[in-house]
């Protein structure tokens, strides 16, 4: 008898006879609830999923740019794979490099330096943005006046353009700016890697742009933890698309694979991305 009277509606509405009209508007309570019962009674009892896409076909949208979803496997040369010690040299100058700014952030001079290195970049603008990055290197200096979260749509466009193997137009050159305070040369100089020279930046040469590379470098090294996990996801996709690349390049293209390389040990070791790395502890 208790069970039946939990059990009791604590609203008794009239189900929906045959003279009910699903495709009005209800104007009363009752006449909602009737609806919600009308609704219900058309759901199946059953519902089966429909058969999943291939693999191949099937996308996933991350950040601005569309990747498949099947995981890049690693089928670069032996010769192409960078060997452990190597990783641990990189990863120990990119960990000094973060504690460098993490200290200049910490300093008298950064917001003094702020007024004199501000440069406007117009976010909304990725046409903008293309030619800025494509005519400048990255400077600590002028990293460090953009917003963290511009700095991650930043990323997400080098991640798009790094996909794109159609860049063949000629980087225009034009005199670069020079860091405003002394102590940001040594900096940016860590953050353009030997693996090109300043003259190659502005030929175009390489396997793919050379100026993507430098400035994903250069915003890894500025990002301040914690992330996102929306940037965790925008860095694997980083990784995954220059293990793509490394896969397409030859055994003689050693000097064309150490940016690729300097990226992916970079994320993998620095951005808990280990699975991603060719040298797993």
């Amino acid at each position: 008898m208790e069970v039946d009277m939990i059990q009791k509606p604590a609203l008794a509405v009239e189900p929906p006879d045959a003279n009910f009209n699903p495709d009005l508007t209800p104007e009363t309570g009752e006449q909602y609830l009737q609806k919600v019962m009308y609704e219900r009674g058309k759901c199946p009892v059953v519902v089966c999923a429909e058969k999943p896409q291939s693999l191949h076909q099937q996308k996933t949208l991350s950040g601005l740019a569309a990747l498949p979803t099947d995981e890049v496997k690693n089928v670069a040369h032996r010769a192409l794979i960078p060997t452990r010690e190597w990783e641990t040299m990189q990863n120990q100058k990119f960990a000094e490099l973060r504690d460098t700014i993490t200290s200049y952030r910490g300093s008298a001079q950064y917001k003094e330096n702020l007024q004199r290195t501000h440069v406007f970049l117009n976010f909304e603008d990725r046409k903008h943005l293309h030619e800025y990055c494509a005519n400048n290197l990255p400077y600590v200096s002028i990293l460090l006046s953009i917003p963290q979260r511009n700095l991650e749509i930043l990323l997400e466009y080098l991640h798009e353009w790094l996909q794109d193997s159609d860049q063949a137009s000629s980087v225009a050159s034009q005199q670069q700016d020079e860091p405003s305070d002394p102590e940001l040369c040594d900096v940016a100089a860590a953050l353009t890697p030997s693996v090109t020279s300043k003259e190659e930046l502005h030929r175009g040469d390489g396997y793919r742009r050379d100026w993507i590379p430098q400035w994903i470098y250069a915003i890894l090294a500025c990002l301040i933890k914690p992330l996102e996990p929306y940037i965790h996801s925008v860095l694997r996709d980083i990784a995954k698309t220059c293990i793509a690349l490394r896969n397409e390049l030859k055994q003689e293209d050693e000097a064309k694979v150490l940016p690729l390389n300097l990226l992916i040990s970079i994320i993998s070791k620095h951005f808990n991305q280990c699975d991603l790395g060719d040298n797993i502890a």
